[in-house]
């Protein structure tokens, strides 16, 4: 009995074990750095390499014998329009209040074949278009399916009203 009251003293004026207890701490340690190492790895594949203009207007000075082909998507509140280097514009228009991706697809995978080597697409949108609509638009650029590759490389801009 002696010893139980002398044991509870000690810890009433802080003397006593004063050992730091790091087991739950370790505990932790195992759970959660596999768990962050996992989720870096996933959230890197969902990442899309885009180029954004960088505002500057400085141009070569010389310029160049041939310009390059460049294909602009742009989406408008009424529709889609395509245009490229030496191709009339072609415009989609709604349906059902949706943008026609199916259209584009097709628009772009005839392009595709009259460019094979090209791998860029500049995408353009006015301000009020949804996220949801651009981003599939962006898709429906990059691939048509599983196995074609339409253009990856996506610039996005902002549709100039004049």
């Amino acid at each position: 009995m002696r010893n139980n009251a002398r044991i509870r003293r000690a810890r009433r004026f802080g003397r006593g074990d004063d050992s730091l207890n790091i087991t739950p701490f370790m505990n932790l340690m195992v759970v959660l750095v596999p768990f962050l190492l996992t989720g870096v790895v996933f959230s890197r594949l969902a990442v899309l390499e885009l180029n954004l203009p960088t505002g500057s207007t400085a141009q070569a000075a010389t310029p160049p014998a041939q310009e390059p082909f460049r294909l602009i998507v742009a989406l408008h509140h009424d529709g889609i329009s395509v245009r490229g280097s030496g191709m009339a514009v072609t415009r989609l228009a709604l349906q059902d209040g949706q943008y026609d991706v199916r259209g584009l697809t097709d628009i772009l995978q005839r392009v595709k074949a009259s460019y094979p080597a090209e791998k860029a697409v500049i995408l353009l949108s006015e301000p009020d278009v949804a996220y949801e609509s651009l981003v599939g638009v962006m898709d429906a650029c990059r691939q048509s399916g599983p196995s074609q590759e339409l253009f990856p490389d996506i610039s996005i801009g902002e549709v100039k009203r004049g």
